[in-house]
């Protein structure tokens, strides 16, 4: 079970997918494998995704579009939902020991305190490490 499932974006407008989504190489290039096998999707990383210049490394921001993801549809569903970066599946967990506080599941505590402590365990264990030691990153 995720997020999603205790999920209106009636009430929010797809909060979620206002955050920037940042990725590693390796993530760009399942996401890419995914999308095209699970929707027959053809994602070029250039229309897709930016480059992100971190402390640690170059990292693949997802495009925004009036500060929406590029993967909305004008119902503001995803369009690769089933192979959404993981940062999106975790959402409203931001970090290890946060959550998106503007999310109105955790305002309207719809999340279980248990989902949202599995969710943070899932992103101390799954999200990249020199991700997680990011402080910001600048787009080049």
């Amino acid at each position: 079970m995720d997020c999603h499932t205790n999920c209106d974006i009636r009430l929010c407008g797809s909060l979620c997918c206002r955050n920037c989504a940042v990725l590693t190489e390796e993530e760009v290039s399942e996401l890419i494998s995914k999308a095209k096998e699970e929707y027959a999707l053809e994602l070029d990383p250039k229309r897709y995704f930016r480059e992100a210049q971190g402390e640690h490394g170059i990292y693949y921001a997802v495009k925004m579009i009036k500060g929406q993801c590029i993967f909305l549809n004008r119902e503001k569903r995803c369009r690769v939902y089933k192979c959404r970066p993981l940062l999106c599946e975790l959402y409203p967990v931001i970090d290890v020991n946060a959550v998106d506080e503007r999310c109105p599941g955790i305002r309207n505590s719809r999340f279980p305190e248990e989902l949202l402590a599995t969710l943070k365990k899932r992103y101390a264990n799954e999200i990249d490490e020199r991700i997680k030691l990011e402080q910001e990153f600048r787009f080049i």
